[in-house]
């Protein structure tokens, strides 16, 4: 095959100049901790609060996913505009100035009887089914992103929808704000994160265990070991 000159149209090179600039566009200095970073690397929390340049950028496959799965929330969401018995919010503020932590809830589904909060969640269908088939519910991260929205939004219930890309599978986990080992979790994670913040010492939070997921996929990772 042969190369394509640099000079002439490529829809690949087009794809990632807009990847690239919207990634560039949605950075913003972060004030507080963030709900979808709940679960992960500490250290790489505080790291990114601190504002701190990451070991490596992501990649433009890698923005490439990310802004696909946007495009299948998207896709869900303008399906559920149509439902004439169901009233739709997105992307709703939540905000906690004493845990100093906020997010946005990705949607609130009502009808006459109930309100619950949905987070949105794509997977390719190595992972989907990986996850399925362990048989352990949601992934505790995203149990803790969407149990922090109940918490400050004031919400009973919620649910964790996962979209496998491949053959659009579907499966949806609810979350409950009176789950208590859920709540000790969440919360003892947040105040350790604003301990250390106050003390400024992330030398106070604990790294990942050995080939954790949390180490694999930090930003931070090399400057975290460094504490």
């Amino acid at each position: 095959m042969k190369n394509i000159n640099k000079n002439m149209i490529n829809i690949q090179n087009l794809i990632n100049d807009f990847v690239r600039k919207e990634n560039e566009e949605n950075k913003r200095k972060v004030e507080n901790w963030h709900s979808s970073s709940i679960g992960s690397c500490l250290r790489g929390q505080y790291f990114k609060r601190l504002g701190a340049k990451p070991d490596q950028e992501f990649d433009d496959r890698t923005l490439r996913v990310f802004n696909c799965g946007k495009i299948f929330e998207n896709w869900i969401v303008e399906l559920l505009k149509k439902q004439k018995d169901v009233k739709i919010k997105t992307q709703i503020k939540a905000k906690d100035k004493e845990l100093e932590l906020s997010g946005y809830a990705d949607l609130i589904l009502s009808n006459k009887n109930e309100s619950i909060v949905y987070e949105l969640k794509t997977k390719n269908s190595k992972s989907f089914w990986y996850m399925v088939g362990k048989g352990e519910g949601a992934m505790k991260q995203h149990q803790l992103q969407l149990f922090s929205y109940l918490y400050m939004l004031g919400f009973k219930e919620g649910r964790i929808v996962y979209i496998e890309k491949d053959t659009l599978s579907i499966l949806e986990y609810p979350i409950l704000l009176s789950n208590k080992e859920l709540e000790k979790e969440f919360l003892d994670e947040l105040n350790l994160l604003n301990t250390a913040w106050k003390l400024k010492d992330p030398k106070i939070l604990p790294l990942p265990k050995k080939d954790s997921w949390k180490g694999r996929y930090c930003q931070y990772h090399k400057q975290c070991v460094k504490f």
